[in-house]
């Protein structure tokens, strides 16, 4: 596989997941700000921190004001992490190497990519931020669905595939960093905030169906970073990853030494998970692990672009 191509797809994967995550966690956010809990502006400064530049934002914006962040973190082209730059992304990625990839990909992003450039804040509001953020959502879960239907499990796939699980484990770390900050006096009224973690992942009801009770924001910490069985846990998302580089070793038929190390360290990351009890993660415990883990993501990162990017190219974003 060219350095070209192995690097458009791992990107691929990681902007789609990182639009799909990003607008999980506007749409919860986004009712939050009813439930009577922080100001609304203390509730808006702490989505823009979990997914943007504060320092951009605050360069562009007076106070955080929902519109003017719901622009920032959506519609706005020059912000890099925005949904739209995001998605912008992929489609750029995607465009180089549309041979690589079942033409039916390139029709779902591209039409996705031209709707939501068309769209404007005022029309947004209009028709509720809930149905803009539900569009997106579908919008990207049938890009994600079409690739699983009909992509050919060779090392394109697997290279796509890895770079959506090292993102997802990432967006872990900023969901938790996120509400990580609650001061403990205000962590009795953090019930908004626990629900808006499971809701922005899809993960209520399997957290209830695993007989979980402990509906607290540690709790919930736990069952995001070590439940295995859980598709948007740190631990299921660094075993994925760990597997996917396995495979493109095995369709590569090479034994390459920097592969096996990047191989060995997923392992490492995800066994170091496996070993970690519940009571391990506590609030102020939690921290420490998600440090850990975004050096061990970013770690990855590098070393995935190290094996298979050209020398010299951006390796992150």
């Amino acid at each position: 596989m060219l350095d070209r191509i192995a690097e458009c797809l791992f990107w691929i994967g990681r902007y789609t997941e990182r639009a799909e995550n990003h607008t999980r966690l506007l749409d919860v956010y986004y009712h939050l700000r009813e439930d009577g809990g922080e100001e609304a502006e203390s509730t808006w400064k702490r989505i823009a921190e979990a997914i943007g530049d504060c320092a951009l934002y605050e360069e562009k914006h007076e106070g955080y004001r929902e519109r003017d962040v719901l622009f920032f973190l959506t519609l706005d082209a020059d912000q890099p992490n925005s949904i739209l730059s995001c998605v912008s992304q992929a489609r750029n990625n995607l465009k180089k190497i549309r041979e690589q990839l079942p033409s039916e990909l390139w029709n779902l992003l591209n039409g996705f990519y031209l709707w939501l450039r068309g769209m404007e804040m005022d029309e947004i509001a209009r028709q509720a931020p809930h149905h803009f953020f539900r569009r997106l959502k579908e919008g990207l879960a049938a890009f994600q669905g079409t690739a699983v239907s009909i992509s050919l499990r060779d090392e394109s796939w697997h290279m796509l595939e890895s770079g959506r699980y090292l993102e997802r484990s990432e967006n872990v770390v900023r969901l938790l960093r996120s509400v990580g900050g609650i001061a403990p006096e205000e962590r009795k009224g953090s019930y908004g905030y626990t629900m808006a973690l499971l809701k922005s992942v899809g993960g209520y009801e399997a957290f209830r169906r695993l007989d979980h009770d402990d509906l607290t924001l540690e709790g919930v910490s736990r069952f995001l970073v070590l439940q295995e069985a859980f598709p948007r846990s740190a631990h299921f998302a660094l075993a994925a990853f760990e597997r996917h580089l396995k495979e493109i070793r095995r369709e590569s038929g090479k034994s390459d030494s920097a592969l096996e190390r990047t191989i060995r360290l997923a392992g490492k990351a995800r066994s170091e998970l496996g070993w970690l009890d519940r009571n391990d993660i506590t609030m102020e415990s939690l921290n420490a692990v998600l440090q850990q883990l975004l050096s061990t993501n970013r770690q990855l990162g590098e070393a995935v672009a190290s094996i298979f990017f050209s020398p010299g190219r951006e390796v992150t974003a």
